[in-house]
Formats: structure tokens, C-alpha cells, sequence
């Protein structure tokens, strides 16, 4: 049954979701690493990132798996967060810091083409999408 989710017209669609959902699991991490970061005399600083940080993961993580079963309302969320990944990528650029720069830029660029490429929005704009049959 799992293969039939893993066609060729569904390609875009399983790598789109999957690198937001790599998008989601680094928000989630950094998230926790924020948490553990707090200091006294910042406390609400600290925790109002940590919670903002988490609930965007799980933002990406449900944008994620709209688009792995081909919902037409995760495209919407999906692309525009990748829109906003790519100033902050560009933020990053230089020094030491510019390893971030190239992978958040790649991974949002890919996932960005994978989103609005031909087939995916065929699958996007059906009518009734269904899943694959077994």
C-alpha cells in the first residue's frame, strides 16, 4: 500500500513534504535548544521564543503532511513559508554563519519547485483528490 503514495506523479509532492518536514524537526530542535538556553533574568524572553518556535514546527509539521496526502490547503502555508525562509537564509550569509545560509536557502528553494512545479499542481488542482488506490 505504501508504494502506491511513492508514484512518479507524486514525486514532488513525498520530496516536497519531506524536506518540510526536515524544516519542521530543525525548528522543533532549535526550539528545545532556546528552552534550555533560558536565563533568570530573561525568562519570558526566552520561554515566548521557545513556545514561538515550537508552535511554527508544528506548523511546518502539519503544512508537511498536507502536502504528503496532496491537501490543497497546505500549499498555501507551505510556499509562503518558504518565501519567508529565504531572506532569513540570506541573513546568514557570511563569516562563519554561512553554511546555514546555503542549506536554509537549498532546502527552501527545493522545496519551493517542488511545490509549484506542473505535477504538483495538477495533483494540487483536482477536483476531488483521492488517495491511491491499493
Amino acid at each position: 500500500m505504501l508504494a502506491n503514495w511513492f508514484t512518479r506523479d507524486r514525486l514532488t509532492l513525498v520530496v516536497a513534504a519531506g524536506l518540510l518536514g526536515i524544516e519542521a524537526l530543525g525548528a522543533a530542535a532549535f526550539a528545545i535548544f532556546e528552552a534550555t538556553q533560558i536565563r533568570l533574568d530573561r525568562v519570558v524572553v526566552g520561554a515566548g521564543t521557545a513556545v514561538l518556535l515550537l508552535g511554527y514546527a508544528a506548523l511546518l509539521g502539519a503544512a508537511a503532511r498536507g502536502v504528503f496526502l496532496g491537501r490543497r490547503w497546505s500549499r498555501g502555508p507551505a510556499v509562503a513559508t518558504q518565501l519567508l525562509h529565504l531572506p532569513v537564509a540570506f541573513s546568514f550569509f557570511g563569516g562563519v554563519t554561512a553554511w546555514v545560509c546555503y542549506l536554509l536557502a537549498g532546502l527552501s528553494l527545493v522545496a519551493l519547485v517542488c511545490l509549484v512545479v506542473p505535477p504538483s499542481t495538477r495533483h494540487f488542482l483536482a477536483e476531488d483528490p483521492q488517495p491511491p488506490a491499493e
